[in-house]
């Protein structure tokens, strides 16, 4: 069953959403969004409404504002950290992604664990890779989406308007 709701987002602009083939994964919902076309994250305490009973259909409709992710303030190894792997990159470039990730406080990992939180994908990314990272309720990223999070903390929501 898709999940309907009216969301708020970043922009302040209100617009109903359709979601096909979605997961509930802590403070946000990710999904087929039908007005883009394409795989959106979105975020739990930005619904305004749930349509058509789509609360029903949630462990837990109503979130509070996720938690900003720190800057890394000390080196060395903590399992606490979220963690982040990257797919589809040429090596420079992975190199690159993988330092910005780490100096912004996650923990990058070379492949898709059971404590992988994050899963950033380039143009040649794996499919096994991605369809393991989607069963394990991963939050899967573009390039420019990973920008965002390092930048803000937050998990965009409004890049395809």
């Amino acid at each position: 069953m898709n999940l309907h709701f009216l969301y708020r987002n970043a922009k302040g602009e209100t617009k109903h959403y359709e979601v096909a083939n979605w997961v509930e994964a802590g403070y946000y919902v990710s999904g087929f969004c039908l007005a883009a076309r394409a795989l959106r994250t979105f975020r739990k305490d930005r619904v305004i409404e749930y349509l058509r009973g789509g609360y029903a259909l949630l462990a837990e409709p109503y979130m509070p504002a996720p938690p900003k992710i720190a800057r890394a303030r000390t080196s060395g190894f903590d399992r606490n950290l979220p963690q982040i792997t990257f797919t589809g990159f040429a090596q420079e470039h992975r190199s690159d992604l993988e330092r910005r990730a780490g100096v912004a406080g996650l923990r990058v990992v070379q492949s898709v664990t059971q404590s992988l939180t994050f899963l950033c994908t380039g143009p040649n990314a794996g499919p096994k890779k991605v369809a393991k990272a989607r069963d394990q309720r991963v939050y899967i990223l573009t390039e420019w989406q990973l920008s965002a999070l390092l930048e803000t903390g937050e998990l965009p929501d409004d890049y395809w308007d």
